[in-house]
């Protein structure tokens, strides 16, 4: 499955949805115009052309900005996290330090799923709800969240969680959670009406006796506007659901496709829906608010004449063919959880913009990095990242393991985490420059901070960068709790201990990049994930980032072969001169990536290949080869999938 392009596919089914929705309201216009022509006629017998106009007039600017402001009111307060879908279901957040076995499994396997696919750990809320269902809600993979029933946690093995857990971060690399935003915020804005209508059916029967006893006879008005509204709101809700319907079921089809492949156990997916098959309690969901969130679930949430998933029958056919239509009795089934999740497991990121040269340390040097025994390439680095199978989640629960649990208790708490990324950046070869960073610690923080982040130091000297980016994201949702300005505090802090030493080394950039774009866009999700740009019109900014990876992981050979490899991937007749390695630093990269975040989603994946081809030039992939690509594709908003690959420094 090809997530870029299903993001842009994603993005024009956006366009279609503003579409049928203008539609919606081009006829809620003209029955508004009928209901007010009743309405008035129905009190002064007026005629004429021009009280035709002015009352068309009228009815159109009121619809239109009643609709709009109620659509756009809807979208903006759901744009500000996915953790709002989740409170207003019920839904409760699971904290990271929980004892309890079946929440324990559930964020592990949500955390596994993260790191491997290479996003952000979202937020898990558990919701008291009997049905199995889960969902996925936000305005980016950045602010999104995991809903989970309790039926899901107690009626499914952990492998079928996992299958549902993956059909949900398949919606969010698909770029269908923007979707759901949107179709969400429209909907409510064509029933918005409905309320109106109420609202003034109310105020007329309230009014009603005063008006009886005096000649304002305007009273029957507001009834017929009332019921009027009422009406076209309903009539407005029907046509939502069918919108919500003809978009979500295919959706729904894209997910279950995406997941297995994700997983490459079809078993796990169409295992659960198997189990909603034949369960009482189904996949339906009791909040209140179930009924405008029903296009997000895994399975249908509610009943309704149109339906927002396809039938279980035909999703589990198209995953299972031989499957003899029959259901499990899932009633008698109390699931426990698996004896791998009797411990704790992993969580995200946040950074800074500087003018110095890239500096590669001594672990950092020109060495090959190797998997176990088989050959590797940066492209086969990135296709791997589309793809989640039993290996490398096995390979992700092992570096997990390795790591000292008290470092990744430490990450999930608010001060233990910035102590824990302070850490990461005191210079271990310079006292000079590490007693000026303590320095910096003790003054723009809280007492004890640099005494934390001494402590901790000590613990991450034997730990290899991949064990130290995995912390980094075991740190995300301790890290979410912080408010803007503590953030923000945080964040400048962040960018004086990397400038210390007037130098930065791949891990610090690529670490910048992480928890600038990771961390730092949580507090602003409404940004714009990706853009509309074609690679033609960033030609410039793609030869910066090339050339940067052409002057430094090309082992000192001249940079112009792989350069021109990188290009020719682009497009073959690109015919562009190498940068200067000068050209190519770490401030040129970053105003770069500025602009080449504008591309489309199929224009980055395009970039990345690229850099990819650059790389593999010479035949062999470095761990500072590597981590540019790491940090170029969390500045672009591209996950990359944890890999199988042994970094230098833990081999």
């Amino acid at each position: 499955m090809d997530f870029f392009e299903q993001q842009d596919k994603a993005r024009s089914l956006s366009g279609s949805l503003f579409l049928l929705f203008g539609l919606a309201v081009v006829c809620i216009i003209i029955s508004i115009f009928c209901l007010a022509s009743v309405a008035v006629g129905f009190e002064k017998d007026l005629a004429g052309l021009a009280w035709t106009f002015e009352l068309a007039v009228i009815s159109s600017v009121g619809t239109i900005i009643a609709v709009f402001l109620a659509s756009a009111f809807r979208i903006s307060w759901l744009s500000s996290g996915g953790k709002v879908v989740a409170e207003s279901m019920g839904g409760q957040r699971l904290n990271q330090n929980t004892k309890d076995p079946l929440a324990r499994q559930i964020l592990n396997v949500v955390e596994e799923m993260a790191i491997a696919s290479g996003t952000p750990v979202p937020p898990v809320y558990l919701m008291d709800e009997e049905g199995i269902n889960a969902f996925a809600a936000g305005y980016s993979p950045r602010d999104a969240v995991i809903g989970v029933t309790r039926g899901c946690a107690t009626k499914l093995d952990r492998d079928q969680l996992q299958g549902v857990m993956a059909h949900e971060f398949s919606h969010i690399l698909n770029g269908d959670m923007r979707i759901n935003i949107r179709l969400t915020g429209i909907i409510f804005g064509i029933v918005f009406l409905a309320s109106i209508g109420r609202i003034l059916t109310n105020v007329a029967y309230v009014s009603g006796g005063r008006r009886r006893n005096s000649k304002d006879n305007g009273g029957g008005a507001l009834v017929i506007l009332g019921i009027g509204l009422l009406i076209i709101g309903g009539i407005g809700g029907f046509f939502g659901s069918m919108i919500r319907a003809s978009i979500s079921r295919q959706r729904e089809f894209l997910a279950d496709a995406s997941a297995v492949q994700f997983t490459r156990n079809p078993d796990g997916i169409a295992g659960a829906l198997k189990r909603i098959g034949g369960y009482s309690h189904g996949s339906k969901i009791q909040s209140a608010g179930a009924q405008e969130f029903s296009h997000m679930f895994f399975s249908s949430g509610i009943s309704s004449m149109f339906a927002t998933h396809p039938p279980l029958p035909i999703r589990i056919k198209r995953i299972d063919p031989n499957w003899k239509n029959s259901y499990p009795n899932t009633d008698k089934i109390s699931q426990q959880a698996s004896s791998i999740d009797q411990t704790s497991a992993v969580s995200g990121f946040a950074g800074a913009s500087t003018a110095t040269p890239i500096a590669v340390s001594s672990s950092q040097q020109q060495k090959p990095v190797r998997p176990r025994g088989k050959s590797y390439s940066a492209r086969s680095f990135l296709k791997s990242s589309q793809s989640i199978d039993k290996e490398k989640l096995h390979q992700v629960r092992t570096v997990i393991s390795s790591i000292p649990e008290a470092l990744i208790n430490q990450a999930k708490e608010p001060f233990g985490a910035r102590c824990l990324l302070f850490a990461m950046l005191l210079d271990s070869k310079d006292q000079t420059v590490k007693n000026k960073q303590i320095e910096m610690i003790n003054f723009h923080s809280e007492p004890g901070t640099s005494n934390e982040t001494e402590r901790t130091t000590t613990q991450l000297t034997k730990l290899s960068p991949e064990q130290k980016f995995i912390l980094v994201e075991e740190t995300r949702p301790a890290m979410a709790e912080l408010s803007s300005r503590q953030f923000s505090n945080f964040q400048a802090l962040m960018i004086q201990l990397i400038g210390a030493d007037q130098s930065i080394d791949l891990f610090e950039w690529c670490m910048h990049k992480v928890i600038e774009f990771d961390f730092g866009k949580t507090h602003s999700p409404r940004e714009q994930l990706h853009g509309r740009a074609s690679i033609k019109s960033r030609l410039p900014e793609c030869s910066i980032i090339l050339g940067a990876l052409s002057h430094h992981g090309q082992d000192g050979a001249d940079p112009k072969p792989s350069f021109k490899d990188g290009i020719r991937a682009l497009d073959r007749n690109y015919d562009i001169p190498v940068p200067d390695k000068e050209s190519c630093g770490l401030s040129s990269m970053d105003q770069a990536l500025e602009r080449l975040n504008k591309l489309s989603a199929v224009g980055k994946r395009s970039l990345l290949d690229a850099c990819a081809r650059t790389i593999d030039h010479d035949g062999k992939t470095t761990d500072v080869e590597i981590q540019i690509l790491r940090g170029i594709s969390s500045a672009l908003s591209c996950p990359l999938g944890f890999n199988s690959i042994t970094s230098p420094s833990s081999a």
